[in-house]
Order: C-alpha cells, then sequence, then structure tokens
C-alpha cells in the first residue's frame, strides 16, 4: 500500500469537504504521549485482571478476569485496526508495523499484514457483496441475537471466521486477483507470540492459564465483540432496508451505511477503545488519527450529516444491540448472509 488514505476512501461522499486539505496535515498527527497512554492501557486492563485472579483465585474473580481480558483482547484487535491504517506513528513505518505486529495483532490471533489487505478491501466495499467483512450481516432480531451469542461462546464462530476467510482467499487466487500477503509471512510473530504468552503463564502460575485466561477468551466472548461492534457498525436500520431495491448495497438501501455509536465508560472497557465508536467519521476520513474524530463528529452534526440514510447515530452500544434485537416496524431484512 502507499501510504495511509489512498485506495480505502470508499464511496464519495460531499461531507469530505468539510476538512480542507491543510487541515488534514494536522489531524492526521496524532500526539504521540497520547498514543502511548493509550495503548498503555489495553495492556494495562489484561494484566490488572490477571493479576486480580492471580491474587485471589475465585470463580468469581475469574469470570470478572475473563470478561476483562476478552475486552482487553478486544481493544488490541482496536489497536491493530490503527496500526493497520498507520496513524498511530505517521512517518515511522517500520516502528508502527514492528509495534503493531509484536505486541497487539500477534498476541490477539490477528496476522497484520492480511488484516492490512483485508480492511482495506472493506473500506473500498462495504456494504456490497464483495465486503470482506461479513458479520453486520446476521440478523439479532428475536432468537438471532442468542443464536449469535450461542455461536460465539462455544467457539463455532471464531472457527467459522477462519475458514470463511480462507475460502475467500482461495476463490480470489482461482480468479486470478491479487492475494496480499501469504500466511507464511504472518505465522512466524503468532507462533512467537503465543509462545511467549503460554511462557510466561506458565512461569507465573501454571501452563493451563493460558488456555483458560488467554485462548478461551480469545476465541468466545472476544469474537463475541467482535461481532457485535461490526453490526453496530454497519447493519442498516430495518425501517431502512428494501427502500432502494437494486442499489447494490446490503438490505437494500439508498446507500453504503455506517453508524457512529457514543460509548458509556463501561462499554469502553469492552467493545470501544481508541474513539472506535466514531465510525461514521473514520470511513469519512480513514486516514485521520483516532485522537480527532469526536472533532468530526460535530462538525459532521452541525453539517445536518446524520439525516443522511446512508449515516446514522446512537446514544450507546446498549441501546444500539436492542434497536436492532428489537427494532422499529419496518421491511423484512434478507437472510443472513445474503
Amino acid at each position: 500500500m502507499n501510504g495511509p488514505g489512498t485506495d480505502i476512501a470508499g464511496p464519495p461522499s460531499a461531507y469530505r469537504s468539510l476538512v480542507p486539505p491543510e487541515e488534514m496535515r494536522r489531524l492526521c498527527r496524532p500526539v504521540t504521549w497520547r498514543v502511548a497512554r493509550d495503548l498503555a492501557l489495553i495492556w494495562v486492563q489484561i494484566l490488572a485482571a490477571t493479576g486480580l485472579y492471580l491474587a485471589h483465585p475465585a470463580a468469581w474473580t475469574y469470570g470478572v478476569a475473563f470478561a476483562l481480558v476478552g475486552g482487553g483482547q478486544h481493544g488490541l484487535m482496536l489497536a491493530t485496526h490503527e496500526f493497520a491504517h498507520y496513524s498511530l506513528f505517521p512517518g515511522r513505518r517500520r516502528l508502527n508495523d514492528f509495534l503493531g505486529t509484536w505486541l497487539f495483532a500477534a498476541p490477539s490471533g490477528v496476522p497484520l499484514h492480511i488484516f492490512r489487505q483485508r480492511h482495506f478491501k472493506h473500506h473500498r466495499t462495504f456494504s456490497t457483496a464483495d465486503d470482506p467483512k461479513t458479520f453486520y450481516r446476521h440478523d439479532l432480531r428475536g432468537f438471532g441475537l442468542l443464536r449469535t451469542i450461542l455461536r460465539s461462546v462455544s467457539g463455532w464462530a471464531f472457527v467459522s471466521h477462519v475458514l470463511e476467510a480462507r475460502a475467500q482467499e482461495a476463490r480470489e487466487r482461482a480468479e486470478g486477483r491479487p492475494a496480499g500477503p501469504s500466511m507464511s509471512r504472518a505465522l512466524p510473530p503468532l507462533a512467537v507470540t503465543q509462545c511467549v504468552l503460554f511462557t510466561g503463564f506458565w512461569l507465573v502460575e501454571h501452563p493451563w492459564l493460558y488456555i483458560t485466561l488467554w485462548l478461551l477468551p480469545l476465541v468466545t466472548l472476544t469474537n463475541l465483540l467482535q461481532m457485535f461492534r461490526a453490526a453496530m457498525e454497519h447493519r442498516p436500520p430495518f425501517e431502512q432496508q428494501g427502500t432502494a431495491p437494486g442499489s447494490g448495497y446490503y438490505g437494500e438501501t439508498p446507500g453504503p451505511f455506517v453508524r457512529t455509536v457514543r460509548a458509556s465508560v463501561w462499554e469502553r472497557l469492552f467493545i470501544c477503545k481508541l474513539n472506535f465508536g466514531f465510525h461514521v467519521e473514520h470511513h469519512l476520513w480513514p486516514q485521520v488519527s483516532y485522537q480527532f474524530l469526536p472533532a468530526l463528529r460535530e462538525r459532521l452534526e452541525a453539517a445536518g450529516a446524520f439525516s443522511d440514510p446512508r449515516y446514522a447515530r446512537e446514544p450507546s452500544y446498549f441501546s444500539t444491540i436492542y434497536l436492532l434485537w428489537r427494532p422499529r416496524r419496518g421491511p423484512a431484512p434478507p437472510k443472513s448472509g445474503s
């Protein structure tokens, strides 16, 4: 890739003109000490949760630690997203990819270079059949929410996602399309990092702790948080679905859909770190640092952008999940995965 913002802008939007080029250069330069603090806090959450259980081993402390570690692992994935955009250390790409790979992507089981290729494609194709992200196509109404939870806590959703990604890669290779970074390049950091984690858990307590307090949250709770977040970001309101037949966008909406969600203090522990809820703003200006996205939301609100059917906003993640579970009356959505 040539750089942040290159080939990832997605569908055109007049709202991008709200940020002039001279201001854009400033918004792409984050405050370094804030980056260091925000990244460190993700690991502090994981280490503090683990320390709680080690200091007071009991069923309730394990439950608390499990939840906080899962939220922290999801935070590692959100940080990986920022590293993929080169937005944490712009101008220092080797440092960006080194830290992103070894301290955030690999511990959470994510190959950074493969994720970067798939995520940039998501920016170009979201809400279309070519979008590599498919979590938001799951219907969460009624028992759909329970089905999604059961698929995640059983670990099946994690396995299914891996198989789906491999199948999509195979289809692209068969069609002669660029396949992107090879898995052989991604495996060494993943293997080495997981071995280090295994050794660390063994030294402080017992090797089984790596299974019960790292791998188990990763393939269950962390995956569930990831699925919920993706659904909240891109699943259109049911009353909008079917309003533009033949549009080519998921749910036959007038345009590709994206939602901004504010996060409460508790929600930031589990599902929203690094201002990730400002997702409309991120898709409009993917090269902008996460630190400046709240200011861009204010600009979009002043411009009346959230009256555009392509964009929506919600006051919390809880309210968004409730909206997707118990929607207002509207047209029936397409079947999951369609």
